[in-house]
């Protein structure tokens, strides 16, 4: 700021406390002495503070259910706690029925990673029961359950003070920082522009838990993905009513009213859709989707390549046409590829192939080039994993085959292998860099880790280290005919450890020069799995998960040094430590704000270098999923609700 803020402030200027933004902005054409206070350092510096404090009363501290899940103890310190226990005992007629017992713990098991239960009633009853849950037939419907715990915690022991937790305390508060900007005036229109802070629209189209939702790169549409077995595409259309026009003439702003959401397409799905990535090619209107297996077996999960509007092919297939009926329908959009990916969570990364593509000036060529990378296989050689990824041409590379059957000597072939070898675990949740500092990213990041429970690691492809291996007999499964393999490629991953937490989702900001992390720190300091040097690989499979903290931190790292650059808090999770959920984040104006859902239902949005959370908003009712941002003032966020709740900054820009 170009006024000091050390020049004492006058008594007489506590009036402006008591003005609203607008009555500050009409107070600058009062008269000459009025607009240089008003327009002051000190004023606009306290409007920021007034506008930027989140709200107490959206807290989950305080409410009742929440708090106790936040201040959930694990091991050793749940000792004494009163719990209710989920039975896991059918029904008489063979059904599956939920049903709580409660008590108290008396004793705890770390061999075996069990609680000892005192039940009451009448006739005591004394059980060991462990946290996870059972595998059951509604899981393979929805696998989201195995992260459910069957223990409810009501309420510490009596010798514990109120409101004392036995879990890892919350992380210090980040201080406030204010970097030098223009002046504080412009950086709270900074953040009126750009930190939602009221909902728009509750949409409802879905029947279960929403997965994901993205906006496409234009910010005209939106995907949401579903257990429903459904991706429906939403039109995002912006309309003045006459009255709103009457009242705006002469105006020079011009603020649009808030947008509508007409469903344009929907696209089914054999399995659960859990992931969206929109094709990067205006005018935005093909989507690859991955879905899941939902034990249905490895075959079961793949990428899909869907096109909104009416297929051009609008003839009757022929009688006994196979490959027509092996790709899924929709409405109003019509599947062209699909492939397997195995394991399912590595999701579709879109890149250009070869990765020296993506230097050309000509963007026709590089639309041309656009590949995708799907799994293949995940094997087991000695002590580590090995993983295979198979590039798989785009809808306009010359190699590209649309409607290729899955099954038979005519199923597609990628145009290329790609062998990554790893320790514990292999490579989730592919990411393909954006292009930084004047040049095409050729890096791909991912979660990985040194334990086959959880991902407490990221690793990096290096695209440029590719090295080709051989002829590619290496991994053939039986029965595959040699010359149909594509090359092979050995590719070199650096890895890069998170200490103490585990990485719920990771992701690249959109200059490439940041990568956000969603994580759960481990629930005690060096609760992590300790690796001596007689265990074997047996050994470290059936070695329990560490227990994880119900807090989450959202961490920013520099993506050259992957120095960690801040931390950001608030949110909770409360998924087991089998089974976590993923929950996906956003950023955007440059990365000055970055978001996430939680667990705890709400919406969360930080402002990054300010260092602090700026907004906490409520509407959902079960855990935040994801949450995306469409460059014009509207975030979406998707939810275990079915629903995917659009919020909207105070002052949009013009569609």
């Amino acid at each position: 700021s170009s006024v000091n803020s050390m020049v004492p402030i006058p008594a007489w200027l506590d009036i402006f406390r008591f003005c609203s933004i607008s009555d500050l902005g009409a107070s600058l054409a009062v008269d000459k002495h009025w607009r240089t206070v008003a327009d002051s350092y000190h004023v606009w510096a306290d409007a920021y503070e007034r506008t930027q404090r989140v709200d107490d009363s959206s807290s989950p501290n305080g409410e009742g259910p929440l708090r106790s899940l936040i201040q959930r103890p694990f091991g050793e310190d749940a000792i004494g706690w009163h719990v209710a226990v989920l039975s896991e005992e059918n029904a008489p007629d063979g059904s599956e029925q939920e049903k709580y017992f409660t008590g108290h713990i008396v004793a705890y098991s770390a061999e075996t990673d069990t609680y000892l239960v005192a039940y009451s009633g009448s006739e005591p009853v004394i059980s060991w029961e462990q946290e996870r849950r059972k595998r059951t037939a509604a899981m393979r419907h929805n696998p989201s359950l195995a992260g459910k715990s069957r223990f409810s915690f009501l309420s510490p022991p009596a010798h514990m003070a109120p409101g004392q937790s036995s879990a890892s305390g919350d992380s210090e508060k980040a201080r406030f920082v204010r970097e030098e900007v223009s002046s504080w005036k412009q950086e709270l229109k900074h953040n009126v522009l750009h930190a939602p802070n009221r909902r728009v629209t509750q949409l409802k189209d879905h029947s279960d838990e929403v997965l994901f939702v993205v906006f496409s790169p234009c910010g005209t549409r939106l995907a949401s993905c579903s257990r429903d077995l459904r991706t429906i595409v939403f039109k995002v259309s912006y309309h003045h009513s006459d009255d709103d026009m009457d009242r705006r003439v002469g105006s020079q702003a011009s603020r649009p009213l808030d947008p509508s959401f007409e469903r344009e397409a929907i696209f089914t799905h054999q399995t659960a859709p859990c992931r969206a990535i929109w094709w990067p090619i205006p005018p935005y209107n093909m989507v690859a989707v991955s879905t899941e297996d939902a034990g249905a077996g490895w075959q079961a999960s793949k990428v899909e390549i869907w096109q909104i509007g009416p297929s051009p092919n609008l003839e009757t297939p022929p009688e006994g046409d196979t490959v027509e009926a092996e790709y899924p329908l929709g409405v109003n959009a019509h599947c062209i590829f699909q492939c397997h990916n195995r394991p399912f969570d590595i999701y579709a990364a879109i890149f250009p192939w070869p990765p020296s593509a993506g230097d050309s000036e000509n963007p026709e060529d590089l639309h041309k080039s656009l590949c995708f990378l799907a799994g293949w296989a995940v094997l087991r050689e000695n002590e580590h994993y090995v993983q295979w990824l198979n590039v798989w041409p785009g809808p306009l590379h010359p190699s590209f085959d649309p409607k290729a059957p899955l099954t038979a000597n005519g199923a597609p072939k990628p145009l290329a292998r790609l062998r990554l070898e790893g320790e514990m675990n292999y490579l989730h949740c592919l990411e393909v860099g954006p292009a930084a500092q004047g040049r095409r990213s050729r890096q791909i990041l991912a979660m990985t880790g040194s334990m086959p429970h959880l991902c407490n690691e990221i690793g990096l492809m290096d695209l440029d280290s590719l090295q080709r291996r051989g002829d590619g007999f290496e991994g053939l499964p039986e029965g595959e005919v040699p010359s149909a393999l594509p090359k092979v490629y050995d590719v070199g991953v650096k890895v890069h450890s998170m200490g103490e937490r585990v990485v719920l989702s990771a992701k690249w900001n959109a200059a490439g020069d940041f990568i956000l992390l969603n994580t759960r720190p481990y629930a005690t300091k060096g609760g992590g799995t300790t690796v001596s040097e007689g265990d074997t690989f047996e050994d470290l499979l059936v070695r329990p998960a560490p227990d994880l903290s119900t807090r989450m931190e959202l961490l920013l790292l520099d993506a050259a040094s992957m120095d960690v650059l801040s931390v950001f808090d608030g949110h909770f999770a409360f998924t087991t430590k089998e089974s976590p959920f993923l929950i996906f984040t956003e950023e955007w104006a440059n990365s000055d704000f970055v978001a996430s859902g939680g667990e705890d239902h709400r919406v969360y949005v930080w402002h990054r270098r300010h260092r602090r959370l700026v907004r906490r908003l409520c509407g959902h009712t079960e855990p935040v999923n994801a949450v995306s941002w469409n460059g014009n003032g509207l975030l979406a966020s998707a939810s275990d609700d079915h629903s995917v709740i659009i919020w909207t900054s105070g002052t949009r820009q013009k569609a």
